[in-house]
């Protein structure tokens, strides 16, 4: 093995190794990490996710959840509409949330990040 192909090895591994053990993903989110002042839905509930509404359903509204996944390193995979999905149902929780309307999503490349997946929406609890 030459010297040249050793030092790449060496460069390639210490990339490796540097990486390795880094989070993949970071949420960010205009929701505080607390549980809300009102009860919470159970962590075991589904909370429903609809790009538009539930016709026929009455709500009162909560308020808007905003999150964003990010990838932190260009070695990573895109962040996906799931995990956005998966964040959303998180924060919903937390506001005792029973669903997210109207959510919306965008997808790019940021000054800080290689790679972000954005989605917002409306909380609602359903009313009877």
């Amino acid at each position: 093995m030459t010297s040249k192909n050793r030092l790449a090895h060496a460069f390639l591994a210490t990339a490796l190794a540097a990486t390795a053990g880094c989070a993949a993903y970071r949420v960010e989110s205009n929701i505080e990490e607390k549980p809300a002042p009102a009860p919470a839905t159970a962590s075991s509930a589904q909370v429903l996710l609809s790009e538009s509404g539930f016709p026929g359903r009455k709500y009162a509204e909560i308020g808007p959840i905003d999150v964003s996944v990010k990838k932190l390193t260009v070695f990573h995979a895109d962040p996906t509409k799931e995990q956005a999905n998966q964040a959303l149902i998180e924060k919903a929780r937390l506001l005792g949330a029973d669903a997210v309307i109207n959510v919306r999503y965008e997808s790019g490349v940021g000054l800080t990040t290689w790679g972000y997946m954005d989605a917002k929406g409306t909380a609602v609890r359903f009313t009877k």
